[in-house]
């Protein structure tokens, strides 16, 4: 009597995979390791320039909010979108043209989006437009985008702080 032996009942089949399936399937691996690679590439260029942190924006009225990161550069604040590999902002705030309309908690909808422990910076546009932008961040860096607002560099007089006779 014969011991049993393992069939491999698959062994002389052909491969039933088409060979454009394979490449196919070659080219997106290769192109979303690439995105992410490019991703990464960005964030660390983010970094070594300085001032990053975490910030989702939306336009006010708006539901959906963008998850990005933005940076401080001199007169600007700007905004990149988190899933964007291009290395310029998607939105540059220029400091004297936007002002602090309010500072708030996160409410329950936001909360739900991740964002239960957010403050929201309202700014709204100088002059005629008056158009208004959500951003969510941390408490650290709303205080600081707060203080970035509110300061000027030396010379530059801006807001409550000009004198009416000058």
């Amino acid at each position: 009597m014969g011991e049993a032996r393992e069939v491999d009942h698959y062994a002389n089949l052909p491969n039933m995979t088409p060979a454009w399936l394979d490449a196919l399937v070659a080219v997106l691996f290769v192109v979303g390791l690439s995105f992410l690679l490019a991703l990464l590439a960005r964030r660390m260029w983010l970094n070594m320039l300085g001032g990053l942190f975490d910030c989702a924006l939306r336009s006010r009225g708006l539901v959906k909010w963008r998850p990005g990161l933005a940076r401080y550069s001199g007169e600007y604040l700007e905004w990149y979108r988190i899933w964007h590999p291009w290395p310029r902002p998607t939105r540059a705030f220029v400091r004297d043209e936007w002002v602090l309309a309010s500072l708030r908690d996160s409410d329950l909808t936001e909360s739900k989006l991740g964002y239960a422990t957010a403050k929201v910076v309202v700014l709204r546009a100088r002059g005629a437009s008056r158009h208004y932008w959500e951003l969510a961040l941390n408490e650290g860096s709303a205080m600081g985008l707060v203080s970035w607002l509110e300061s000027a560099p030396p010379g530059q007089q801006v807001g409550y702080r000009s004198r009416p006779d000058s």
